[in-house]
């Protein structure tokens, strides 16, 4: 495959994933309390209930974020960099259980919220570090289809 179809797969899928993890966590997320409240009137704490039971489904959807990195390491030339571009789009997945396990294994608060923390702050690096990659492989696609043409 071509420079510009992997470029153009891994932000097709790119979009995917986001759609299915992050829109979809956000609109359950909003419909939780009229779900809860809809079931279970009266009692306040069922209205995290369909949160609670979609973010298992929303770690394992998280995993989509590994086709878009497998797709733009493909448009690197370095084995190094197509290794930790792969890495970082494994690592979204990891984010997403670490978060789990801080909201429902860890007793602490404090080590719960750190975790929590952190692993929140990963997936927007990551974002960060990929629309840096598309714009450099854009880039770098440009310089290739202006080349032949100016011999």
């Amino acid at each position: 495959m071509t420079h510009l179809v992997h470029l153009r797969r891994a932000v097709g899928w790119f979009l995917v994933a986001l759609l299915a993890t992050v829109v979809l966590m956000n609109l359950i997320g909003l419909l939780s309390p009229f779900w809860g409240h809809w079931r279970h009137p009266g009692d306040a704490a069922q209205s995290r209930a369909l949160l609670d039971a979609a973010a298992p489904w929303a770690a394992g959807l998280s995993l989509l974020f590994v086709l878009p990195a497998w797709h733009l390491s493909h448009t690197l030339v370095s084995l190094v960099a197509r290794g930790v571009v792969l890495t970082m789009g494994s690592l979204v997945v990891v984010a997403d259980l670490l978060m789990l396990w801080a909201a429902h294994g860890i007793d602490d608060p404090i080590v719960a919220r750190l975790v929590a923390t952190l692993a929140a702050g990963y997936p927007f690096t990551a974002f960060v570090v990929f629309i840096w990659l598309v714009w450099r492989a854009l880039r770098v696609a440009a310089q290739q289809q202006a080349a032949p043409g100016a011999l």
